[in-house]
């Protein structure tokens, strides 16, 4: 697992993927990334608002590199992993 705050890393490691920012919908600080145009849970929102939501709730992007992985989470930057 590898983790960032690079807002930059985070936006190019989910369009490589196919993915767009989302958020649960009717729950508009609940960040997710949405792969699956059929998925009618979350809602499609701009990157301006992801990452502004991302830095308001102090947000870190933990994530699988691997180029075929889509597992990624977003956790408070103070929790740790191990």
């Amino acid at each position: 697992m590898e983790e960032t705050t690079n807002i930059k890393l985070i936006e190019n490691w989910v369009k490589q993927r196919g993915g767009v920012p989302a958020v649960v919908k009717g729950t508009p600080d609940l960040l997710r990334v949405k792969f699956d145009a059929i998925d009618d849970s979350l809602e499609k929102i701009t990157w301006a608002m992801f990452f502004n939501t991302f830095k308001d709730k102090n947000l870190k992007f933990i994530y699988e590199d691997a180029v075929d992985s889509r597992f990624c989470k977003f956790i408070n930057q103070s929790e740790d992993l191990g």
